[in-house]
C-alpha cells in the first residue's frame, strides 16, 4: 500500500513533483515557441469576412427593424458570423451568457428567425458593445471609413488569438490522452469501441473484460478520458489534463479532475477503481500534491514509463 492508500500506485514527494513540474514547463515552452504563426493566420483569414460584414452594416443592425432582422439571420447562418456578432461586446461574450442575458436560444434555427429574437440579442449587444472599437456609436454619428477598418482588424484579431488559445488547450489534452492510449496499445491491451449506453455503473456488469480499455466513458456519474481493466481487477480511471499556466492548472486538476476522483472512490472504493490524472503543461506543484493526497495516481506526459511500469504490474 503506498503512502496515499492507493495499492501499488507511486506516491511523489513535493520535491519530486517540482521536479517534474519544471521539465513539463520546459517541454510546454519548447512546443510553444515551435507552433507555427499559420494557426493564427488561418483563424484570422476564416473569421475576417464575416467580421468586416458587420463592422460595414452595424449602425443598421443595431438600430433595429426589417432590415437589422434580415442582416442577422445572414449572420446567425454561420458558426463565424454568430462568433463575430458575440465579439463585438466588451469583453466579447460567450454563448452561454448571450442565451442568458437575451432569454432566447442561439441555435440557427431559432436565434434571428424571428424578430422577438433578433430584438433580444440586439438589446444585449446595445448595452455592452465596446465604445472604444465603435466609437461612431456611441458618439450617435457616422463613422470615418479608418474607424470600421480598424474595428474590424481589432475584432478579428481578437478572435483569432482566442481561437488559436482554445486550440492550443485541447492541443495539451490531445497529446497526452493519445499517448496513453498508444502506451496501452503498444502493452497489449484493447481499445473498446463500443461505449457502453450508461457507462460503466455496476462493476460487476459494467467492467470493460481484461486487458482492455475504454475512451471517454462514464464511470458512476462522471466521465472518465480513459478507463483500464487491470490485470487484478480494479480499473484504472484515468483524467487527462492540459493546462498553459499554474491559475488554469486548478481548474484543470484540482476541480475537474479531483471532484472525478472523489465521487469514483465514493461510489465504487478505492479497493476498486484507482482514480488518476495524465498531464501535460504547465501545473502548480502545489496544486499537484494537493491532487495527489485526494487520493488519485499522478502521472507525466513527459514520462509515461511510471504508469508503464503500474501498469506491468
Amino acid at each position: 500500500m503506498s503512502r496515499h492508500g492507493l495499492k501499488g500506485v507511486p506516491w511523489w514527494s513535493l520535491q519530486q513533483i517540482e521536479a517534474d513540474v519544471d521539465l513539463a514547463r520546459q517541454d510546454f515552452r519548447r512546443r510553444r515557441l515551435g507552433e507555427p504563426l499559420q494557426r493564427y493566420l488561418n483563424a484570422f483569414d476564416l473569421v475576417e469576412p464575416d467580421v468586416k460584414r458587420l463592422a460595414s452594416q452595424i449602425d443598421k443592425l443595431l438600430a433595429g427593424g426589417p432590415d437589422a432582422e434580415a442582416a442577422l439571420r445572414v449572420l446567425w447562418a454561420t458558426d463565424t458570423g454568430r462568433t463575430a456578432f458575440r465579439y463585438l461586446g466588451a469583453p466579447p461574450i460567450s454563448d452561454d451568457d448571450l442565451e442568458t442575458l437575451a432569454e432566447t436560444r442561439l441555435a440557427p434555427s431559432s436565434a434571428g428567425a424571428e424578430s422577438q429574437h433578433g430584438e433580444k440579442l440586439l438589446a444585449v449587444m446595445r448595452t455592452i458593445l465596446d465604445p472604444r472599437r465603435f466609437p461612431w456609436i456611441a458618439a450617435q454619428r457616422q463613422a470615418q471609413s479608418a474607424e470600421r477598418s480598424a474595428a474590424a482588424l481589432a475584432t478579428t484579431a481578437l478572435i483569432a488569438s482566442q481561437r488559436v488559445q482554445t486550440l492550443r488547450r485541447g492541443d495539451e489534452k490531445a497529446a497526452v490522452e493519445g499517448a496513453v492510449k498508444g502506451l496501452l496499445v503498444g502493452m497489449g491491451w484493447r481499445h473498446v469501441s463500443d461505449r457502453l449506453p450508461r457507462g460503466v455503473q455496476k462493476l460487476v456488469t459494467d467492467a470493460p473484460a481484461e486487458r482492455t480499455f475504454l475512451t471517454q466513458t462514464n464511470l458512476g456519474a462522471d466521465n472518465a478520458d480513459v478507463i483500464v481493466r487491470l490485470d487484478d481487477g480494479r480499473l484504472l480511471a484515468i483524467e487527462c489534463k492540459g493546462s498553459n499556466s499554474e491559475i488554469n492548472s486548478r481548474k484543470r486538476l484540482n476541480k475537474e479532475a479531483v471532484q472525478n476522483a472523489r465521487a469514483w472512490l465514493a461510489a465504487f472504493g478505492g479497493e476498486q477503481v484507482v482514480p488518476a490524472a495524465a498531464l501535460q503543461g504547465v501545473f502548480k506543484p502545489r496544486y499537484v500534491a494537493e491532487a495527489q493526497d485526494t487520493p488519485m495516481a499522478v502521472f507525466w506526459g513527459h514520462r509515461l514509463d511510471d504508469l508503464k511500469a503500474f501498469l506491468a504490474r
